[in-house]
C-alpha cells in the first residue's frame, strides 16, 4: 500500500503546453493481440512514419520492458496483471510529456486493459492487432508456439491461457489480410480524425514549381553556438537572410520552412525577427519543392557572407533563362 504521507505536486508546465511545443496532441496507442499477430512489427513501422512526419513518439514494447522495468515479473496471471498495471502508468507519464506513445503488449485480459485505460485517461486508443491463431502459429517469429505445444512453456496465451478480445476497439486490424502500410494508414487516419495530428497538406504541381523550402538551421538562423533559446544573444538570423527571404518573396516564390525543430519555437523566432509573414508554412515534413536550400546545398557555413547572394543570383538567373 502506498505511503499515506504523500502529496501530489502539480506540474508547472502543463501537458497542453508540452503538446503545443511538439506541434501535435499526445495519446496512447495500445496495441493488443496474440503473439505473432504483428503488434511489434506494426508499432515500429508506425513510429517510423510518425517520426518522419515530425511527431514526438515513444514505443514501449513487451519484451523490451520485461528486460528492464518488469524484469522481476513472470507470466503468472498475477504477474501479467502487474506488468500491464505498470505499463499503463508509464504510458500515461509519456502521454503527459506531450508524446504519442505506442505500446505493444499481448495484454490478454479485459480488466487489465481497462485498468490501463483508466490510468491513461483521455486519448487512449485500443488497437486490436488480430490474426487467426493458425496464422500467428505459422509465423511463430520467436518459436514460442512450438515450445508451448511441446509443453516447455506453460500458460501461453492462445494455447493453454485465454486471450480476451477487445469488445469495442478504436481499430480492428486483421494482419492476415492487411499489410503493414495499409494498417499504418488506418491508424494515421484515426489520429487525424481524433485531432491528434494534422492531415498532411496536399501540394499541387503548380505549388511545387513555385515553392522554395528553406532549412532553418544555417540558412535562416545562423549556426553560431546553436539554437539556445529564443532570447539568447547568439540566436540571430544568418547574414543576408532577411534580405534574401524578402527578395525571394518579391520574386513570387512560395516560401516554407523545413526543420526538425518544434514548429511553435520556429514560429516565435520568425515573429521575433519580423519575417514570419513571408512563410506560408513551417513544417517538420519534407515537402515537394522546386528548390531545397540547406547548409550543404548552397554552402551556408559559419560566417559565410556569400551564401545568400549566391542563392538569389542563381534563382534570378534561372528565371531569366
Amino acid at each position: 500500500m502506498a505511503d499515506r504521507n504523500l502529496t501530489y505536486h502539480e506540474e508547472v508546465v502543463s501537458r497542453d503546453k508540452k503538446s503545443w511545443l511538439c506541434g501535435h496532441s499526445s495519446c496512447v496507442l495500445w496495441f493488443t493481440g496474440l503473439s505473432g499477430s504483428g503488434k511489434s512489427t506494426l508499432a515500429n513501422a508506425l513510429e517510423r512514419k510518425l517520426f518522419d512526419m515530425g511527431c514526438k513518439t515513444h514505443l514501449l514494447d513487451g519484451d523490451n520492458v520485461r528486460m528492464g522495468l518488469n524484469s522481476d515479473l513472470g507470466f503468472s496471471p498475477e504477474d501479467r496483471e502487474e506488468n500491464i498495471r505498470r505499463i499503463g502508468e508509464v504510458a500515461n507519464l509519456f502521454k503527459n510529456s506531450g508524446t504519442i506513445t505506442l505500446t505493444a503488449f499481448i495484454s490478454p485480459y479485459h480488466k487489465d486493459r481497462e485498468r490501463a485505460r483508466t490510468a491513461c485517461g483521455d486519448n487512449f486508443f485500443e488497437i486490436h492487432v488480430a490474426a487467426p491463431l493458425e496464422t500467428c502459429e505459422a509465423r511463430d517469429p520467436k518459436g514460442l508456439y512450438k515450445k508451448a505445444r511441446a509443453g516447455v512453456i506453460k500458460g501461453f496465451t492462445g494455447i493453454d491461457a485465454p486471450y480476451e478480445e477487445p469488445l469495442d476497439p478504436a481499430l480492428y486490424l486483421d494482419t492476415s489480410i492487411k499489410d503493414v502500410d495499409k494498417c499504418c494508414e488506418e491508424i494515421i487516419n484515426l489520429l487525424i480524425g481524433k485531432g491528434i495530428i494534422d492531415k498532411p497538406r496536399e501540394i499541387s504541381v503548380l505549388d511545387k514549381r513555385r515553392t522554395i523550402a528553406l532549412d532553418f538551421d544555417g540558412v535562416i538562423h545562423a549556426y553560431s553556438k546553436g539554437f539556445q533559446g529564443l532570447d539568447n544573444v547568439y540566436d540571430e538570423p544568418h547574414v543576408g537572410a532577411l534580405e534574401g527571404i524578402s527578395a525571394l518573396s518579391e520574386l513570387g516564390y512560395r516560401l516554407i520552412v523545413v526543420s526538425s525543430r518544434p514548429v511553435p519555437a520556429i514560429q516565435k523566432w520568425l515573429t521575433k525577427h519580423s519575417i514570419d509573414h513571408y512563410f506560408e508554412e513551417i513544417t517538420n515534413i519534407k515537402r515537394p519543392a522546386k528548390h531545397y536550400i540547406d547548409d550543404h546545398g548552397y554552402r551556408f557555413e559559419k560566417g559565410n557572407v556569400n551564401s545568400w547572394p549566391q542563392v538569389i543570383e542563381m534563382i534570378i538567373g534561372e528565371k531569366n533563362d
